[in-house]
């Protein structure tokens, strides 16, 4: 009798966690193996990782305005139909942006998970990766950073940077524009990538909330959730200030299961279609 029992727990978790096999897979190009990891560059591409090298090399800044293109023209000694693709695929990534008219010309711009995952979400699509699948990868990964966040040796920093939510002043009001709800919302999160103290995964690992919030608030209304929000980001922020990294964990999964319960009925069967390139 226990066996059987054991079984059929199985047998209803695996159902649960896996698609049904009458359900069709969604269709996407095969993953490959990284075999263009090594293939050669173009032109435009050899320019624009000299023109990235350039900015880091001289310290610059978002803002800060870069060379003219007759100078850059003599400085890389490429055509300007490769610079102007370069600087094209940079500003495609937010990487720099590109002032029109009369005293115009190339600026920095900003290192930002959103501009990451546009760029992720074309590949998961072409893939085929679902909805479903994004969300996991999103608890793993804000539960990691909430961990790694909470185990910053710098408690006076953990306690500076979770300030304004153990004060829940900066998330008091719901805001009536859903874009500048939804920005706020991702700050609290951004603020724990940040105290995870790993650059690598606070940009790749921020890029599937960025993602997710892009979409979600086209088919839902976190805001339904907002005192709810503001507790969970209360707690969360509290246990990360005491430095249980354990407990962290564990708080951000619950907080963001119940954000993906929210979305999970309103998602409907777009939860197994494939991600969106946003």
């Amino acid at each position: 009798m226990t066996s059987k029992k054991k079984t059929g727990a199985r047998k209803g978790k695996q159902t649960e966690a896996q698609a049904p096999e009458s359900a069709t897979p969604p269709k996407g190009i095969p993953i490959a193996a990284g075999g263009s990891v090594l293939r050669p560059l173009k032109a435009a591409e050899v320019v624009a990782r000299e023109v990235v090298r350039s900015i880091t090399a001289a310290g610059l800044q978002p803002g800060d305005g870069l060379p003219s293109e007759a100078q850059m023209l003599q400085q890389y000694g490429v055509s300007r139909e490769s610079l102007r693709e370069g600087l094209r695929l940079l500003e495609v990534q937010g990487m720099i942006s590109i002032r029109r008219g009369p005293g115009g010309g190339p600026v920095v711009g900003t290192v930002d998970s959103a501009n990451l995952g546009r760029m992720e979400a074309l590949f998961f699509h072409l893939a085929g990766a679902t909805y479903d699948e994004l969300f996991e990868a999103w608890v793993f990964a804000e539960s990691t950073l909430a961990r790694m966040a909470a185990m910053n040796p710098d408690a006076a920093l953990r306690e500076q940077v979770m300030a304004p939510y153990l004060s829940g002043d900066v998330e008091d009001d719901e805001h009536v524009d859903l874009d500048v709800y939804v920005t706020g919302h991702e700050g609290f999160h951004g603020a724990v990538s940040g105290l995870a103290g790993n650059r690598v995964f606070q940009l790749t690992f921020r890029a599937y909330g960025q993602i997710l919030a892009h979409h979600t608030a086209t088919v839902g209304d976190v805001r339904k959730l907002h005192k709810k929000l503001v507790e969970d980001h209360l707690k969360v922020a509290q246990v990360i200030v005491d430095g249980d990294a354990e407990v962290a964990a564990t708080l951000m999964q619950e907080h963001l299961s119940q954000v993906f319960d929210l979305h999970r009925g309103e998602l409907g069967p777009l939860l197994e279609g494939p991600v969106g390139w946003l």
